[in-house]
């Protein structure tokens, strides 16, 4: 299932043969057995095969699961109304974010994120707010081995992004400037639990014209006064980062 991405959505037997080390044979026969419960579907023009509204139900089941979903939901209307842009949260899976709710800007030209989207940690600012969180052992675990560049200003050296984790921690949220999609900007604060584990990552985005690096940092104090009401409905009551600590404060 995870060899369907936003770049190659639609795929052939053939392909996933390649991309799974199995005979066609094997991945025709999983492929059906898939399609029977809505899990893929099969592009009648093509004959290529792309993942089925099947999955939307249970994504609704393992989004269910999120606590920090249902916490945060009663708090981005306000945030968005405040900002006029787009607000989301997002969560660590292996080695990458993932969006888990979404509330959209009002304005015509906005930022468009989906539920379930995979982002990379490095490049993005939830991204980054997950990883400033964690012990260097696990950030390095988690992180590539090379860090590809998606646009000019993606970070790629691991020494410069360490020196990014740190000021994240210090000012107690990250920025992304155009760093993974060209056009698109955002600054994300940490949500934490009652533990004091960093559990999520509050983000607010739009479009780079719109979000120049001071109108950004002028969003702070809101994002992160969102992000300490979501923390204080799971329990939360210190600061945002405590350094050493490894995602605890």
């Amino acid at each position: 299932m995870r060899s369907f991405t936003e770049a190659q959505p639609e795929l052939g037997v053939t392909e996933l043969s390649h991309h799974v080390g199995l005979h066609k044979s094997t991945v025709s026969r999983i492929l059906t057995t898939l399609q029977k419960e809505g899990f893929v579907s099969q592009n009648p023009a093509t004959g290529k095969y792309r993942l089925g509204v099947g999955l939307i139900s249970l994504a609704g089941v393992a989004l269910g699961r999120v606590d920090v979903r249902g916490a945060a939901y009663p708090y981005l209307d306000a945030l968005v109304e405040q900002t006029q842009e787009s607000a989301d949260v997002s969560i660590l899976d292996g080695g990458a974010c993932v969006n888990v709710l979404h509330k959209p800007s009002p304005r015509p030209v906005h930022y468009a994120m989906w539920i379930g989207r995979r982002r990379p940690l490095y490049c993005t600012a939830s991204g980054k707010v997950l990883l400033a969180g964690l012990p260097a052992e696990e950030q390095a675990r988690l992180l590539p081995r090379q860090l590809i560049r998606h646009t000019p200003a993606t970070i790629t050296s691991p020494a410069r992004l360490a020196e990014e984790l740190a000021a994240v921690v210090a000012q107690g949220y990250a920025l992304t400037l155009e760093e993974y999609e060209e056009g698109h900007s955002a600054i994300a604060a940490p949500i934490h639990n009652h533990e004091g584990c960093i559990v999520g990552a509050l983000a607010i985005s739009g479009p780079a014209f719109r979000l120049a690096q001071e109108t950004l940092r002028e969003f702070a104090a809101p994002l992160r006064a969102t992000a300490g009401l979501i923390s204080g409905e799971m329990g939360y009551s210190g600061p945002a980062y405590h350094a050493g600590e490894g995602g605890r404060a």
